[in-house]
């Protein structure tokens, strides 16, 4: 999404290395005072950019390489080595007024009692926080020397529960809710608006690379085989699966197997062994070819059993009559078919590519055929077959599912619908629909196996940890344990508070990690796969190093064309899915209830929950109008009567 100016316009040099800022005219603290270049100095050169400076909210970017002049009282330039595709969303950092924390110390500014009693420069202001028995409350004030249009709602009051069965007992007084879990979603909306959303967040199962019984690749590739993500999301009330920390590219095209047989065909090439047993019985004969996993990429796998046929040898061999013909597209899934038949008898349809044409029987006595609302201008009248292109060309065949409609009209002007077809279009199909059910045959006959062992006894137990809260990670550790048993894996869940989690998420003491990562504006995925970030202090929770894929996400920060930043992150993407460094489980679904009363709102494209409050400038409250006292619907029409 385009980024637009909000305390300062901008403009960018032609090399795209410049950005020169210049803060708007009557842009004031909430004490009054001017906000200057000065405030912008102070904030990123004397306080992000200062190694003792330890707050995490503001110095989350990387500065580094970043030059910043002072050109006059309202006017700075940002001057950058090289191009970065990035950059604005760096300069989205609120700013901090020096004259207030100038002589603050830098190294403990995060604990300064400004934090308690702060001054922006938005357009509502702090006024007090007070703490009750069961709550805590932040008055805010509409700025009224605000340098943009003036806010409609006044005053703004904010209200912490520490559970939601707390916040739940004062529902009645709240006008909005930020979180609603999802099992209180049936009694909230009887009093409020749901707005569902995503944000730019997966939840993963993050394999510790470095742990000794998680090193090869295909015992990863395994824990993601065994992996059934839509029983998961199922169990926990979510409803959108992830198979990729990329979330700008097409998640169609890497979608990932479940499949217990394929994963306990992984671990047959593995030194992990079910003890006490016929391995052989258990596991995969060596000559069945559907359990040959190894550590092919599933990706290709997968395509190596597409037949593609060629759209003009199809239209050949497809006779008027011809049975085989009608259920040529039966299974979309196994081969890229131009040609659709109509009646299709209930069938949905799956294809990759761009041109479908659909071909039909008409009834007796027809005098026009429609599909949808378009008409089909070359039928002729009475003639016993019909047919209508879809394209992506003209922008009437879609991403995703389409229904078309097919209408008769007869000569008496009657028309009659005699088929829906429902085809849905995606860019690659990596998921047969024929295999599909085959594979959840397996998988729901599939039995519990005993732990594997190695030849010198030791356990295929993984030590995985997770935090309290949110507390569907624990939910999901449960759940994923439980469906791992059926490929001999065993799992020592630890649940921890927020303290020691942080702790040994640094120390990287564990096997497996539940958590959740958001890419924030930019999907930037650097911070979470770059080896640079493979420390202590970082965000690659994997603790991944592939120095190719290092090379392709520093490229992708610095590509300006979408289509070239695509089919990088489509390599980056390839690697991951060989490597395996994470299972990728889900992006969770978030529920934001707001009162009918409050208009205007607007909820696009979020990438925090703090978002919800981007477009609060424009919200208004609807208030119900009465007469006064001692005065009516008589005397308002006298009173309009008077006036002419």
């Amino acid at each position: 999404q385009d980024i637009v100016g909000d305390i300062a316009n901008f403009k960018v040099s032609s090399n795209g290395k410049e950005y020169t800022f210049v803060i708007k005219e009557g842009a004031k603290w909430h004490d009054g005072e001017p906000v200057t270049a000065d405030d912008v100095m102070f904030t990123y050169n004397d306080v992000i950019k200062n190694p003792v400076f330890n707050g995490t909210i503001l110095n989350y970017n990387d500065y580094s390489g970043i030059r910043i002049d002072k050109i006059d009282e309202r006017t700075v330039q940002f001057l950058l080595e090289r191009p970065d595709s990035f950059f604005l969303v760096k300069t989205m950092t609120g700013l901090l007024p020096r004259h207030l924390l100038e002589n603050e110390s830098i190294e403990y500014l995060e604990t300064a009692p400004f934090n308690f009693m702060p001054t922006g420069s938005g357009r509502y202001k702090f006024i007090a926080q007070n703490h009750f028995g069961d709550h805590v409350e932040i008055s805010l004030e509409a700025f009224e020397d605000y340098y943009d249009s003036p806010a409609h709602i006044e005053n703004i009051l904010i209200k912490v529960f520490p559970t939601f069965q707390d916040l739940q007992k004062k529902l009645s007084d709240l006008d909005g809710v930020r979180n609603v879990p999802a099992e209180y979603t049936d009694k909230v909306v009887k009093k409020m608006t749901l707005v569902r959303y995503h944000l730019p967040q997966y939840v993963a199962i993050f394999i510790n690379n470095e742990s000794p019984k998680l090193k090869g690749s295909i015992v990863r590739l395994a824990l993601q085989l065994g992996t059934d993500k839509e029983g998961l999301i199922e169990e926990i009330g979510q409803n959108k699966t992830i198979d990729t920390p990329l979330l700008e590219i097409d998640q169609e095209n890497w979608v990932h197997q479940y499949s217990v047989k394929k994963a306990n065909g992984a671990l047959f090439d593995t030194e992990w062994k079910i003890p006490s047993k016929d391995e052989e019985e258990i596991e995969c004969e060596e000559d069945d070819e559907e359990c040959e996993v190894g550590t092919r990429d599933l990706a290709s796998e997968e395509e190596d059993d597409v037949e593609t046929q060629d759209p003009a040898s199809l239209e050949e061999e497809c006779e008027e009559n011809d049975k085989e013909c009608e259920d040529i597209n039966e299974d979309i899934g196994t081969s890229e078919v131009t040609y659709i038949n109509s009646p299709n008898e209930g069938k949905d349809y799956r294809t990759t590519d761009t041109r479908v044409t659909i071909t039909g029987t008409a009834p007796a006595n027809t005098k026009s055929i429609a599909v949808n609302d378009y008409e089909l201008s070359k039928y002729v009248p009475g003639d016993p077959g019909w047919s209508y292109m879809a394209t992506t060309e003209y922008d009437n065949l879609k991403l995703g599912e389409n229904i078309f409609e097919v209408y008769a009209t007869d000569f008496n002007g009657e028309t009659t619908l005699i088929d829906a077809i429902t085809i849905t279009y995606g860019t690659k199909t990596t998921f047969f629909e024929e295999e599909k059910q085959q594979l959840e045959i397996e998988n729901e006959v599939a039995e519990e196996l005993p732990i594997r062992e190695n030849e010198e006894g030791e356990k295929l137990t993984l030590n995985l940890i997770t935090s309290m809260k949110p507390e569907a990670y624990s939910q999901v550790a449960e759940i994923i344990k439980e469906q791992w048993k059926k490929i001999g894996v065993d799992l020592n869940i630890e649940v921890l508070d927020n303290g020691i989690f942080q702790q040994r998420v640094s120390s990287r003491e564990y096997d497996l990690l539940i958590f959740g990562q958001n890419l924030g504006y930019n999907l930037d995925a650097y911070p979470y796969w770059h080896s640079s970030q493979a420390n202590e202090s970082g965000l690659n929770l994997s603790q991944f190093k592939n120095f190719v894929v290092d090379s392709l996400l520093e490229k992708a920060r610095y590509e300006t064309e979408a289509e070239d930043r695509k089919n990088t992150l489509n390599d980056i993407q390839q690697i991951i899915s060989q490597e395996v460094p994470a299972v990728f489980l889900y992006s969770p679904t978030y529920y934001f209830a707001l009162s009918d009363k409050i208009q205007n709102a607007t909820f696009d494209n979020l990438a925090t929950t703090s978002d919800r409050f981007a477009s609060v400038g424009n919200w208004y409250a609807k208030v119900d109008r009465t007469f006064k006292e001692g005065t009516g619907i008589l005397t308002f029409l006298s009173w309009i009567i008077k006036q002419f």
